[in-house]
């Protein structure tokens, strides 16, 4: 089966290393097993009530365009997810890289010292290393982990790597000007985070803590003086208590969508 997907999202799936061909065949595969199990229920609870079946070629349809959609979505998900846990400590590692270079070590031996790093970043200079340990040229090494990059700081890193091989320009002047930008990047992206944080902190005081207590005080009040109209049980306690819970969750899964990966 060949590939039935953009050539934005093949370079996606070529990021996180899928084969385009194969997560088709897959997708497709797996959307029509949804489909046929939720239709087949659909069918099946249609003839028994005594429904028209053709109902269920609708279901079909939406459940296989709903499951198709959402397998796409994991290789994105997957590439946000390194993206993120790259970029949480890549300027450490760059600054070790600027240090092992201006003490004068050579570029292989500063990208190794950079790979025995205990940082989540590391492992991906592990993978360069193991290219040209295993006797790959470094400027297909590199031009090789920048296919595969999920970041595109860590990319602009090793092209500019690349170009100073190339060239023959400074390297260490050239990682010095890439560690101050990803570091405004860092304060850019704090300080937007900072801003997001405070309107959401409100609507949080709000919705999650003063409108929760006043609006229990209110309704108890309510109860009493209507005794005969609103009726206070267990029921409507769980429920109140339900509502609460799903406020905290959202409240809480919104700060961390908020919160930047340079700050994980």
């Amino acid at each position: 089966m060949r590939n039935i997907f953009s050539k934005e999202y093949t370079k996606i799936l070529k990021k996180t290393q899928t084969n385009p061909e194969r997560f088709s065949k897959l997708a497709v595969a797996s959307s029509l097993i949804v489909a046929l199990l939720i239709s087949g229920i659909v069918l099946a609870l249609l003839i028994f009530r005594g429904l028209p079946p053709y109902y269920a070629v609708i279901v079909f349809l939406a459940a296989f365009f709903l499951a198709f959609e959402m397998i796409k979505l994991i290789p994105a998900m997957s590439l946000r997810s390194r993206k993120a846990m790259l970029e949480s400590d890549l300027l450490y590692s760059a600054r070790h890289l600027l240090l092992k270079l201006e003490s004068g070590s050579s570029l292989v031996n500063s990208l190794e010292s950079v790979s025995t790093l205990n940082t989540k970043s590391s492992a991906y200079f592990k993978k360069l290393m193991l290219d040209i340990s295993l006797g790959t040229p470094i400027e297909d090494a590199i031009e090789k982990a920048i296919a595969y990059s999920p970041s595109l700081a860590y990319s602009k890193i090793l092209s500019e790597i690349k170009t100073s091989l190339e060239t023959g320009s400074d390297l260490r002047k050239t990682i010095k000007n890439i560690v101050e930008d990803v570091t405004r990047n860092h304060l850019i992206h704090i300080q937007e985070y900072g801003k997001k944080l405070n309107p959401m902190s409100m609507f949080y005081m709000i919705l999650g803590t003063v409108f929760p207590s006043i609006g229990t005080a209110l309704i108890i009040v309510a109860a009493s003086l209507l005794p005969g109209v609103l009726v206070i049980n267990f029921t409507v306690l769980m429920f109140l208590l339900f509502m609460l819970l799903v406020v905290q969750l959202f409240f809480l899964f919104s700060f961390r969508s908020l919160k930047p990966g340079v700050m994980e």
